[in-house]
């Protein structure tokens, strides 16, 4: 495992220099409110696809930009090529390439390569994650100051107001809440402890696969609190991870918010 994951991270670093060293020459509009797709987003999972699928033999595919079969037990990639498209369409430079691995439906690997910051989140199941190589934990933060990361599912208009009366009531129990763009960085930043609770009303797989176990191997808790059972990583679905000290009553507050729309 530990020469592929040598070259996944190679791999990953080549993808995100191709954010500032490709010219953004077209930006089309896709299915939902401001869902936007570039050349470098088509350019970067055609590269990955390729070194991918050529790392694992007889791996599959899953990624943002293409037809995708459903998700089996086969080993398969699930990819984000550029997480925060938006943002790297403003020069935001709050995007990151995300990878995972999966085998029987669950994350084996999980990669988040954010290029602007060279930081290189990476987690394998069972053997705990790292930034640059380095061990990370979430944090021991209690709820009521705890520091709360957010996705607005943009998206989806009909989950908009949602989302803001959600993020107000977090804003009130707790200390701040913050609104990055890239749920793949944001579920890093979780996994070290820069903030204690995550948030989304709508996320595809490609969006989480990687971070879920970036915060689960780092000791913290990924769910899908409108589905019953284990998380699944085949569909969409809404998504709330936190450390331990927070994530009862972040359940607990998410269910009450949304029950009550």
């Amino acid at each position: 495992m530990r020469k592929t994951a040598s070259a996944l991270q190679r791999i990953a670093r080549t993808a995100g220099d191709m954010f500032s060293s490709r010219p953004l020459s077209a930006i089309d509009q896709k299915e939902g409110h401001a869902n936007f797709v570039t050349n470098i987003d088509r350019e970067v999972e055609s590269y990955l696809q390729e070194s991918l699928l050529s790392l694992v033999s007889g791996s599959k595919m899953i990624g943002e930009e293409k037809e995708n079969d459903a998700l089996t037990d086969d080993p398969t990639w699930v990819v984000d090529p550029v997480d925060g498209t938006t943002n790297l369409i403003h020069d935001y430079r709050m995007s990151a390439v995300s990878i995972a691995l999966c085998e029987g439906k669950k994350p084996v690997i999980g990669l988040v390569w954010q290029p602007y910051t060279r930081e290189m989140f990476y987690a394998e199941a069972g053997k705990g994650a790292t930034l640059n190589g380095h061990s990370i934990h979430v944090s021991a933060v209690p709820f009521s100051r705890a520091l709360v990361a957010f996705g607005t599912a943009p998206y989806y208009e009909q989950l908009a107001g949602q989302s803001i009366r959600l993020a107000q009531a977090f804003l009130h129990a707790c200390s701040d809440i913050r609104r990055s763009g890239s749920a793949a960085i944001d579920l890093a930043a979780l996994a070290c402890g820069r903030h204690d609770i995550f948030f989304e009303m709508s996320l595809k797989p490609w969006d989480f696969a990687a971070g879920s176990l970036l915060v689960s191997e780092a000791g913290g808790i990924f769910s899908m609190p409108l589905l019953e059972g284990e998380p699944v990583f085949g569909s969409s679905a809404a998504i709330l991870a936190a450390a331990p000290a927070c994530f009862e009553p972040a359940l607990a507050l998410f269910r009450q918010t949304v029950r009550a729309d």
